[in-house]
């Protein structure tokens, strides 16, 4: 039996064959013409009725069946297609990675006293920002030297450092955690805050405005904002980062509600902060106490509240660091 290709070139040909013939036996008024003319257009007329006729042939001529593959075979193939999508650009289809695959532990952590140099917030009765935040990072660096950490701190003293440059320092050490230290400001005086960020977006203005003011020695250029702030979104360290913040929060609070009984547990939220979005390891930001309440800064004068807040914050980084190998070990999320 012929195969289908056979039959259609042989129905073309004695296609193209019959309008020639038609054409032959047409008489045309004798009229002065180009005979190349002539033939150009005796051609073209008889492809395109040949094409014509050849495609309502085909288009009633069943077509023969494809032999299908069996299970097993088409599976096979549909997996050796998206292996090759996967391979062609493999970012396009991005999967989780199971807990447990790679064994993660926390080897280096990079503590930031905020700000220096310049004073950051200052309560009423003299007390400043960036006094306090180098206190207690000195304090949390000393607990923390007692398991078995590395710990860096972005300044050791009362220094000017931008944020780019902390965050430059957190990566160039290849930071395992980050963790920022800083004082609120709040309205009305009477608010006792404690709160955690993480990177996100802000979702209230306070939020925004504590972000802008953090924010305001950032060093970067108009041209990195665009990276910068997409990270906000698709930085995959975000779960991380939360899983570390809701730990410390948990700590922080228990510990100080004691001795700062009207403290407000105002928990984790997200914000834009630049030392947060460019480190490229969980990092959060924390607001320890409101210098503008009072009896707070009361109680950040003494030693004993500033160790206490210290050995929450280590405890956290020990609890957090722990769930790491606790899931590792399971192959759970935690």
């Amino acid at each position: 039996m012929a195969s289908i290709d056979e039959t259609k070139a042989q129905l073309l040909r004695s296609i193209v064959q019959d309008n020639l013939n038609v054409r032959r036996d047409v008489r045309v008024t004798p009229v002065k013409r180009d005979k190349s003319r002539n033939w150009f257009w005796l051609w073209t007329g008889s492809i395109a009725a040949a094409t014509t006729s050849l495609m309502v042939i085909l288009s009633v001529i069943p077509k023969a069946e494809t032999p299908t593959l069996s299970a097993a075979p088409a599976r096979q193939a549909a997996a050796l297609d998206q292996l090759d999508v996967a391979t062609a650009n493999p970012l396009a289809h991005p999967r989780p990675i199971v807990p447990g695959t790679i064994p993660f532990s926390i080897k280096t952590i990079v503590i930031d006293p905020g700000h220096g140099g310049e004073p950051g917030t200052t309560s009423e009765s003299g007390l400043t920002e960036k006094e306090l935040t180098l206190d207690i990072a000195l304090r949390l660096r000393r607990v923390l030297e007692e398991a078995p950490f590395r710990v860096l701190l972005t300044r050791e003293t009362d220094r000017w450092m931008s944020l780019d440059k902390r965050v430059k320092f957190a990566n160039e050490n290849q930071a395992d955690l980050f963790l920022s230290i800083h004082l609120n400001w709040m309205e009305p005086h009477s608010i006792r805050a404690l709160e955690t960020f993480y990177v996100g977006p802000a979702d209230n203005a306070a939020t925004l405005r504590l972000a802008s003011r953090e924010n305001s020695d950032s060093g970067y250029s108009l041209s990195d904002y665009k990276k910068i702030l997409e990270k906000i979104y698709v930085d995959v360290r975000r779960n991380e980062s939360r899983a570390l913040a809701h730990t410390i929060q948990n700590h922080l609070f228990r510990s100080l509600k004691t001795s700062n009984p009207k403290l407000e547990n105002r928990g984790v939220k997200t914000a834009p902060f630049v030392v947060l979005i460019g480190t490229q390891m969980p990092a959060i930001l924390v607001e320890i106490a409101s210098l503008s309440n009072g009896e707070e800064a009361e109680l950040l004068a003494t030693e004993h509240y500033r160790e206490n807040i210290a050995e929450a914050l280590a405890k956290g980084i020990q609890t957090y660091a722990k769930s790491l190998r606790l899931a590792d070990w399971k192959g759970v999320d935690r």
